[in-house]
This record gives structure tokens, sequence and C-alpha cells, in this order.
């Protein structure tokens, strides 16, 4: 039975994973905005400045309150709130496959939590959907920072996909096992 994630601890300075709501909308803009100029590079969703309303609508699909398994977005948020990031978990590739995409803040990066991120998602997305045999990460292959992330992880270059991105994989029989399962509490 598939449990649907909404809070993952990340071993990070403090970080955690938690599924958007819309009342995150105004933290949301906050961190995109002075971001725009490196993530109109990678980002498509980037190329529009971002409005509090295309924000809420965003929230709307992909928070916890859409209770949706199709696009489950997360925040990166610290201990004070702030965004620290954005994480999604997509369906968007087919049955038996998630795929992870990531950006974090500008005044953030180069600190490990794209990485840890992305560790836990992949730790969750096996432990939360036993229907999932397979974790993939596209990127832009001039995107070195993003690639350096499933590398890191033990993701292998699968192959370019009919965009020209770069698609990094891990099946389920690959991740390392005993972990300790995500931290997801009670609801």
């Amino acid at each position: 039975m598939t449990r649907a994630p909404s809070d993952i601890a990340v071993p990070v300075d403090g970080l955690r994973l938690r599924r958007w709501s819309v009342d995150d909308a105004e933290r949301l803009l906050l961190a995109v905005e002075p971001s725009l100029p490196e993530l109109r590079v990678w980002m498509p969703w980037a190329s529009e400045p971002p409005t509090i309303e295309s924000v809420r609508s965003f929230l709307e699909r992909a928070g916890a309150e859409a209770g949706s398994e199709e696009e489950m977005g997360f925040g990166l948020v610290d201990a004070d709130g702030e965004v620290v990031g954005g994480f999604g978990l997509h369906r968007r590739q087919g049955p038996g496959i998630l795929e992870i995409g990531y950006w974090v803040r500008s005044d953030r990066t180069r600190r490990g939590y794209a990485t840890a991120s992305a560790r836990a998602l992949t730790d969750t997305g096996f432990d939360c959907f036993p229907e999932v045999d397979r974790i993939e990460i596209r990127c832009h292959p001039a995107n070195l920072a993003s690639a350096a992330v499933p590398r890191k992880l033990g993701y292998h270059l699968d192959g370019t996909g009919p965009d020209g991105h770069l698609v990094w994989a891990v099946a389920r029989s690959r991740w390392p096992t005993g972990r300790q399962p995500p931290a997801l509490p009670v609801t």
C-alpha cells in the first residue's frame, strides 16, 4: 500500500523537506525571486517572473492539500521556516518510475543540500511506493552542479532523453538497503 510522504528529515544543517502548503506562497516567492537569473538558465518554469498568484497555483497542484501522488512538491526549509530550495517527486516518466527534480536558492548552493535532499527523496520514493522500481534525475548536460548530485548518490548515467537532458537512474535493487526509514509523521 502506498503512503504519500509528507515530512522528511534531511541530515544537513537541521533542514527538513516537507510537502508544500498554499500557506508557503510568500516564503517560496521570496526564495525564487533572487535566484531567477540562475534558475532561468535551467528551469523552463522560471522564464517568466513568478507572481503570488502563479506561486499559489503551483502550490495548489503540488502541495499536500492537493493529495496528489502524481506531482509531489516539497520545500526544503531551515529551522526558521526560510525556504532553501524546492524539490519534487514526479510520476511523469511512466509506470514504476519516479523522477526527482530540485533547485536550491542561489545564496545557499554548494553546501550539500541538493545531494542530501535527493538521497532522502530516493529513500522515500522506494520506501513509500513499493510499485516503483526506478528513480531518475534528469538535467541539462551543461548543468555540472546538478549532474554531480546523482553521480555522488551512485545513480548511473542511463543516456539522453528526447529533450537532450542527461538521464541518471537507480534501480530499487541497486539502492543500498538497511537505511533508516524517512521520518514521516503519523497523520
